[in-house]
């Protein structure tokens, strides 16, 4: 592609709030709490169970943000159980607030390629799991 390459087909594709999340996470970049943020799943009974979770990254080339757990943790059997959860981000320098609902992927270790694993980075890979929140059908309120 030219003038651009994968970084502005990433972007071309991208959802309308991604760059308004990643403008704020560069605006609040010098806060090690601006990548705190709160994850909401369907617990037990279908009650609402919330924590706060660390941002990782965004899975390349898409609009997934990711990020890790313990494989034993609830919000693993939670997802898994109901594929559905809603973030929602503070950034306290900017004032701005994030609420994205969508689907859930809990992406485990064991879809590793084993080959590219070897002894402890296998164990620590298998008893990590890297959750991907959102899908295509996120929806975005923006507060300022």
């Amino acid at each position: 592609m030219a003038g651009g390459g994968a970084a502005a087909a990433a972007s071309a594709l991208s959802s309308p709030w991604r760059a308004l999340l990643q403008r704020a996470l560069d605006a609040n970049a010098h806060l090690r709490h601006s990548t705190y943020f709160q994850l909401a799943t369907v617990g037990a009974g279908g009650r609402p169970a919330n924590r706060t979770v660390v941002f990782r990254s965004f899975q390349e080339h898409s609009d997934k943000i990711q990020i890790n757990t313990d494989a034993r943790s609830n919000k693993i059997a939670e997802i898994r159980n109901c594929p559905f959860g809603e973030i929602c981000w503070y950034f306290t320098d900017s004032w701005e607030q994030f609420r994205i609902s969508g689907s859930i992927d809990a992406i485990d270790g064991s879809s590793a390629d084993p080959a590219k694993l070897q002894g402890e980075s296998l164990v620590r890979e298998l008893s990590e799991v890297k959750i991907a929140v959102l899908g295509t059908s996120a929806r975005c309120s923006h507060y300022r």
